[in-house]
Parts: C-alpha cells; sequence; structure tokens
C-alpha cells in the first residue's frame, strides 16, 4: 500500500508558501537520509506541515525520490501550502524518475485519471516500472488495462482515483462502507485513519485516527503498523510508548514495508 498520490512535468521552485522557513533541530541535519525521511514523516503525522515541508525539501534537493513523493502529498492536498495539482505532479514525476516506486504508481494512475493531459501508453508506462520494482497494485492495474478489464471494479482503486480529483467527501463515504464490511477491508480502515488525522473531507479527529490505525495494525495492515509506531514515538494519536513504538516497526518492517524496513535500518 502507499499513503497517497503522484504527479509530473519538471521540477519547479518552491515558491507558493511565502512564510519564513521554520527552524529545524540539529540533529536533522547531521541524521542519515533514510532518518531524515523518518523525522519529516514523524511532523506530517503530527501536522507539522511546514516542518515537514522545509525536511522533505532539502532531502529532496540530494536527489532523494521519496522526498519528492512526500511533497507531493502536501501540494497535491493542500497541507501547509497552497493546493496546486501542477506542483504535486511536478514532484510526482521528479519522485518517479528518481526511483520511486510509489512514485511510479501514482503517475500512472495520475496519468489514467487525467487523459487530456497524458496518453495511456505513459501510464502504462509507469505502472510497468511499478510493477517491476514489486508494486502489487500496480501490477493488478496494468493487468486490468491490458486484458481489457475496467479497473474501476477495484473498489479501492477508485476510491484512490476519487481523493486524487479532489472528491474527499465521495471517497469518504465509500471508504466508511468497505470499513463496515465484515471482515472490514484493512486498506480502506487505514486509508479512513489518514483522512481523520489529515482532516480531509471531515473533521480532523487524532483520536479517531488513532483508534483506526490501531484497528487495522492488529489485524496486519503493515502500513497502519508503521503509522502506530510513529503515534507511539511522537505521543499524538497514542499514548507515548516507545517499547510499543518499537514493537509495531518491527511488526510493520516483517511485512517489508520499505518505510519501516528503512526505519530499522537507519537504527542500527
Amino acid at each position: 500500500m502507499r499513503s497517497f498520490i503522484i504527479g509530473l512535468l519538471l521540477f519547479l521552485p518552491y515558491s507558493l508558501n511565502t512564510q519564513a522557513a521554520p527552524q529545524l533541530p540539529e540533529d536533522f541535519y547531521s541524521a542519515q537520509p533514510k532518518m531524515q525521511l523518518y523525522m519529516a514523516y514523524a511532523e506530517f503525522k503530527m501536522a507539522h506541515y511546514d516542518t515537514a515541508h522545509a525536511m522533505w525539501q532539502l532531502i529532496h534537493k540530494k536527489g532523494n525520490g521519496e522526498a519528492a513523493f512526500n511533497l507531493g502529498i502536501l501540494y497535491e492536498q493542500g497541507m501547509g501550502v497552497v493546493q496546486s495539482l501542477q506542483q504535486a505532479k511536478t514532484y510526482y514525476l521528479s519522485a518517479a524518475e528518481k526511483g520511486s516506486r510509489a512514485g511510479a504508481y501514482q503517475v500512472g494512475l495520475m496519468h489514467m485519471n487525467y487523459p487530456d493531459l497524458v496518453a495511456r501508453d505513459v501510464a502504462e508506462h509507469w505502472l510497468t516500472i511499478a510493477a517491476l520494482d514489486g508494486d502489487s497494485d500496480a501490477a493488478e492495474l496494468l493487468q486490468a488495462i491490458q486484458s481489457g478489464e475496467n479497473p474501476s471494479d477495484d473498489p479501492m482503486l477508485g476510491i484512490r482515483q476519487l481523493i486524487a480529483k479532489g472528491l474527499v467527501e465521495e471517497a469518504l463515504q465509500k471508504l466508511i462502507e468497505l470499513s463496515n464490511t465484515q471482515p472490514p477491508n484493512l486498506e480502506a480502515v487505514t486509508r479512513l485513519a489518514w483522512l481523520y488525522e489529515a482532516g480531509l473531507g471531515v473533521e480532523q479527529d487524532i483520536e479517531q485516527a488513532g483508534k483506526l490505525f490501531k484497528l487495522a495494525a492488529e489485524a496486519g495492515n503493515a502500513e497502519a503498523q508503521y503509522s502506530v509506531s510513529v503515534m507511539y514515538e511522537t505521543g499524538v494519536g497514542q499514548i507515548q510508548d516507545r517499547s510499543q513504538s518499537q514493537y509495531w516497526l518491527e511488526q510493520s518492517a516483517k511485512q517489508d514495508y520499505q518505510p519501516a524496513v528503512d526505519k530499522l535500518t537507519a537504527l542500527k
């Protein structure tokens, strides 16, 4: 799974947010890139979007694709910056070109969502890149396209497309429906938790986000396990508990969820 959406074109300088750059902690500058990514993500989880933006900007300047992907998320959703789909596309393509699997998938998805911008064969190109790198969602979507199936038959794909188009309230209702099935769709529960955490389409509710992430984590969702780990470390959404943070980080890494694997590697 992936936490959100991606784009295209050449890198555009950050100029939409005119506020002064926030002061970053000294240990951020001396940390390894993988740890820097984690520190930025922790700030994002605490809704410190300006700080996360500044951190990801610095990491991106070093050529890091995952930082570019996360910057795309901020611009697509308007978190701490003026919302700009074009700016999001710029960062998403930058991420894909720097080897980000999530970036490649999202570029492919956006090409499908906005066919007036690019040809379908470009979507297939980026989905193929993501699939060859081990992205199962990209592989399934690519197979559906090439076999003539309707990709919209996948409910979670449809929801991701709705969010990409800014139709968050419609996506929210579908996520609630899928979360209430028996057994619940864990990916839907995780996406719903993210919407509550970010306050997209619904009033921000960190406590509810924490409950939903924990529910999905306990049921085995790797992305939710990673989110719960960060919550336990920061004390936002869960009571701060470093041992629980480490436990859930390890559970997520055991499922090869890349951000968790990177964090564990950085801690060694």
